[in-house]
Formats: C-alpha cells, structure tokens, sequence
C-alpha cells in the first residue's frame, strides 16, 4: 500500500465579486448617513419652526418705557 497525498483544493478568490461587494457595503453605508442627516435636518428645521412660532405668539415688549410726555 502506498500513501496517496490527498489532493488540496483552495477556493479561488474571485476579485471582482470583493469589489462588488464593498460597493454595494459603501452604497448602504452612504444611505444610511444621508438619512440620519435627513433626520437631523427635520430636527433643526422643526426648531426654526417651533421658534418663528414662539416669536409670533409672545410679544416682547421693553420693561423700560418712555415717561409720558407731558
């Protein structure tokens, strides 16, 4: 009997599929970001708004006011 070396098959790395698929992890990611910043921008936005509001709503008056003239 003699000893047979078994045959080592290794998976061939297939670039283009790694290229591929950091592309499409990047797209995702850019989404992601561009949304939560869209989110954020609602936020400010709703702030300005509730703000312009707030100014609308109180009048602000001086607590100094000129002596009647007589």
């Amino acid at each position: 009997m003699t000893a047979k070396s078994p045959k080592i098959e290794r998976q061939i790395i297939n670039h283009a599929d790694i290229e591929r698929y950091m592309a499409a992890g990047r797209a995702e990611r850019s989404k992601a970001v561009h949304e939560a910043l869209k989110m954020v921008g609602r936020g400010i936005a709703t702030l300005f708004d509730l703000h312009a509001v707030m100014q609308k709503k109180v009048s602000f008056e001086p607590t100094i006011k000129p002596a009647p003239k007589h």
